[in-house]
């Protein structure tokens, strides 16, 4: 649900000029002063204090009485407002904020406590094959049954085949959205297995925003800074014939950007040849053999959480 601090974050956010540079700056320096987005609000004169850059007119005399503020309207009762303070928050969110533009404010709806468990993204183009799919369904069966939450677009294709293969094992999954959540629609196949238990569905976008391309693009970034590994299944090159570009491959760029481990199918896996998973591993992607299963990647996970533990020392569920 929403709470007076989710939605002072919110007026922050739909204030003229404020994007998520410049909330993650009110961010820091509202933690150095051991404040909060609420108490701005009701002393608007301390603005300038924290964003200099803010118009003064943002916070003209009556703002923090107004019912339309920056036009935020409420969210759905049934929406959490995760925001930089909320205790919810994704640390490693937090942690990257320097190196890619990632959300200051998330919107989510389900149990916001699966954001406690370790993440693997498994992503890939709407198109796949059968194969594909299999592939698809195989890892994101057996890692759900390791505890691992399955993270992932919830596009066509790949997305939802890792989606549905975590919640038919029993797991938890996490569906990032293109669009404001207010627009999400359990999918007919779903629709028997897929609980406020097993699942959170996360947008940063405003909770009535329409999907448009450039927000899947947007999305696939946080896809990737949600996880502690992102698997992809196939890809198409980064730019096909027609110029266009690939979301799974700018994922997988994004995440490399973030260090954080990226694992390609090994394209000889495939009965046609794919070129974008080729391209991918040339470029530092770790190439991944379908047949090892979740092994080399809950390695990584290991390794990467604590360098200096010998092998099976570390729980999977220490892994932060």
């Amino acid at each position: 649900m929403n709470t007076p601090e989710g939605n002072a974050w919110r007026i922050l956010a739909g204030i003229k000029g404020v994007g998520p540079k410049a909330l993650w700056l009110i961010f820091d320096r509202l933690a150095a002063l051991g404040k909060t987005a609420s108490w701005l609000i009701e002393n608007p004169g301390k603005i300038k204090d924290i964003l200099p850059a803010i118009q003064a007119d943002s916070f003209e005399p009556g703002f923090s009485d107004r019912k339309d503020k920056a036009g935020v309207r409420p969210a759905n009762s049934r929406v959490t407002v995760l925001h930089p303070l909320h205790p919810y928050f994704p640390r490693q969110i937090r942690n990257l904020k320097n190196t890619l533009s990632l959300p200051a404010l998330l919107y989510a709806d389900g149990n916001v406590a699966i954001l406690n468990r370790p993440a693997v993204a498994i992503i890939g183009k709407r198109n796949a094959s059968a194969q594909a799919k299999t592939m698809t369904a195989s890892l994101a069966s057996e890692l759900a049954g390791l505890g691992v939450n399955v993270i992932s677009g919830y596009a066509a294709g790949i997305d939802s085949a890792a989606h549905l293969a975590a919640l038919r094992a029993g797991g938890t999954t996490s569906i990032i959205l293109a669009e404001g959540i207010e627009h999400f629609q359990v999918k007919a196949e779903m629709n028997q297995i897929l609980t406020r238990e097993n699942t959170l569905v996360i947008s940063q976008f405003e909770p009535g925003a329409k999907w448009a391309a450039y927000m899947a693009m947007t999305r696939n970034k946080l896809v990737a800074a949600l996880s502690k590994a992102v698997v992809v299944i196939v890809s198409g090159p980064e730019r096909d014939a027609g110029g266009k570009n690939s979301g799974t491959f700018a994922a997988a760029r994004g995440a490399m950007k973030m260090g954080i481990p990226v694992f390609v199918t090994a394209p000889g896996s495939f009965a046609e040849p794919q070129p974008g998973n080729l391209e991918l591993i040339k470029k530092g992607c770790l190439e991944w053999d379908a047949a090892a299963g979740a092994a080399p990647i809950l390695a990584a996970l290991l390794t990467r959480a604590n360098p200096t533990s010998p092998p099976g020392q570390l729980s999977l569920f220490e892994i932060k």
